[in-house]
């Protein structure tokens, strides 16, 4: 009995772990398309945006195409927010996994977690012209907190 437990629990981690690989593959190729994760000796600029329990501020943001940014996030809420660049269909799809796995780590390119009273940073290039956007992807931000970032032709 006691093999049959641990197998099935072997069985579960592994289908967990390969479902979290694939999620982090998918966003890869899927952040590709809104962008790539910037040099820090190439920043061209740098915008602070300010994490509440509710929103960003500000919460939309207008860049060059080519343009790499960083991102400084300041958490003022009491809550650890995330801020994650990416398509609607991107971060929908997150925020669902986010729903079944809330306590999942996740080092994707395009995102970056801050906990309360802390500061994170995120470089991005914005590689072409129209519009991104972000959110904060965790269970009961998702909806609330959102933004945009518009991305003008060189």
């Amino acid at each position: 009995m006691k093999k049959i437990f641990i197998a099935s629990v072997l069985a579960i981690s592994l289908i967990l772990a390969g479902t979290v690989a694939q999620a982090y593959q998918d966003n890869e190729e899927e952040s590709a398309a809104v962008g790539q994760r910037g040099d820090p000796a190439k920043v061209s600029r740098t915008v602070e945006i300010t994490m509440v329990d509710n929103r960003f501020k500000p919460a939309e943001i207008e860049v060059k195409q080519g343009e790499t940014v960083k991102f400084v996030l300041r958490n003022t809420g009491k809550k650890k927010h995330e801020m994650m660049i990416g398509s609607m269909a991107q971060l929908d799809k997150h925020a669902k996994m986010m729903k079944q796995y809330p306590d999942m780590e996740h080092p994707d390119p395009n995102m970056v977690s801050v906990d309360p009273g802390k500061s994170g940073e995120l470089v991005w290039q914005f590689t072409e012209a129209g519009t991104v956007d972000f959110a904060c992807p965790l269970p009961g931000h998702y909806k609330g907190m959102r933004g945009k970032i518009i991305i003008e032709t060189k």
